[in-house]
């Protein structure tokens, strides 16, 4: 599931068909009704694919600048997953006792700490910020600040819902890791996957309350002076300093690089808009975190050498060295002369960075050949 994303040149071009062509496929077989003569083993394998698709679905609205595909009316009829340890364990599965324990909707609850449990109720909140993004945009209803409020603040209410459902799984503690200043020592029971669902989450603050275009973040002086603005950086923070655990305990970003990639680089936008307006009169927790980002980035494209993250590393590179005056080191690497990245400060985006828009007309990380130049 998640190593479907933004990859390498030779199938980049063609992966927005095959996404398009996965959500035919699941809806042709079915997989969004239970079939009365299966076994039980049979019906949760059809369970989870379908709803690994509703994931991915979202995910790839995102990435592509799109809309869901799958909605949430082709779900009710369906259970969702049951958990790992459920599912792994030798034998058949044994049919509910109650079905009172059977869930037919996605809630926004965490029910366990594994991909399907931790990032199913955190999806369904993506597409409800995607579909909120694109009303914002829309003609007719931008003009009811009221109505595009009150989803906001419903959405705020269901990420809050999976917070504390969270919490109750993990331990205030582990939250703790959102803070610049905390020290916490990885505890074995707490699953990996768990530091990048606790990632998501913070980022979903950052779509919802930022533009989610880094030109319309660059460009808007009316939203950098907002509330918004300090709630997607407050969380943008938060991101960073999760991102430094997820180094951590996954060095090589093994577990899901390119689920996690789009979440990131989002996250990572306030900053480097920060770093590139503000100079060197950049603070240290910005730089601070922009360092986070940049080791993290360089790391994404040791693993995947995918086209968006080595131009953001670049560009983050670039406004971080002219801005801590480093003219030793190896800050800005890439082979670049140290001058180059020192001597002039970034005045504008760096135009292979503006091949990626999430406004209309343009399809996010998704760069069709007869683009690629």
């Amino acid at each position: 599931m998640t190593s479907i994303a933004p990859s390498d040149r030779s199938v980049e071009s063609s992966l927005h068909y095959w996404l398009i062509f996965l959500k035919y496929i699941v809806q042709k077989l079915h997989l969004h009704r239970d079939m009365a003569d299966l076994s039980e083993d049979d019906k949760e394998e059809r369970r989870r694919l379908w709803w690994a698709s509703y994931i991915i679905d979202r995910h790839t609205a995102l990435s592509f600048n799109g809309r869901p595909r799958i909605t949430d009316h082709e779900c009710h009829l369906l259970p969702t997953p049951r958990p790992d340890t459920v599912w792994n364990q030798p034998g058949p599965l044994l049919p509910w006792s109650d079905r009172r324990q059977v869930n037919t909707i996605p809630t926004y609850h965490v029910r366990s700490l594994d991909m399907l449990g931790l990032f199913l109720p955190l999806s369904r909140i993506l597409g409800e910020i995607v579909d909120y993004r694109f009303l914002s945009d829309h003609s007719t209803f931008n003009t009811g600040r009221d109505f595009l409020h009150a989803i906001q603040n419903k959405i705020v209410h269901n990420l809050e819902v999976w917070l504390h459902s969270f919490v109750a799984l993990v331990g205030s503690d582990f939250c703790g890791i959102a803070e610049p200043e905390y020290e916490f020592s990885p505890a074995l029971e707490i699953p990996t996957v768990a530091y990048y669902g606790f990632h998501m989450y913070h980022c979903m603050f950052v779509l919802l309350h930022g533009p989610m275009d880094v030109v319309r973040m660059y460009q808007d002086h009316a939203w950098q002076a907002s509330s918004e603005f300090l709630t997607a950086g407050e969380h943008a923070v938060a991101c960073a300093n999760i991102a430094r655990y997820i180094l951590r305990i996954d060095p090589e970003l093994c577990l899901m690089y390119r689920f996690f990639g789009t979440y990131f680089l989002q996250s990572s936008f306030i900053f480097l808009i920060l770093a590139q307006k503000l100079g060197r009169q950049s603070d240290n927790l910005i730089l601070r975190n922009c360092t986070i980002n940049l080791q993290v980035l360089d790391m994404f494209v040791a693993a995947t050498n995918m086209d968006y993250q080595r131009t953001f590393a670049k560009l983050l590179r670039r406004a971080l060295s002219y801005n801590m005056g480093n003219s030793a080191g190896d800050a800005p690497g890439d082979g670049q002369p140290v001058a180059e990245y020192v001597s002039v400060q970034p005045s504008s985006l760096d135009p292979e960075m503006l091949r990626y828009r999430w406004v209309p007309g343009y399809t996010g990380l998704w760069i069709s050949p007869a683009d690629r130049g």
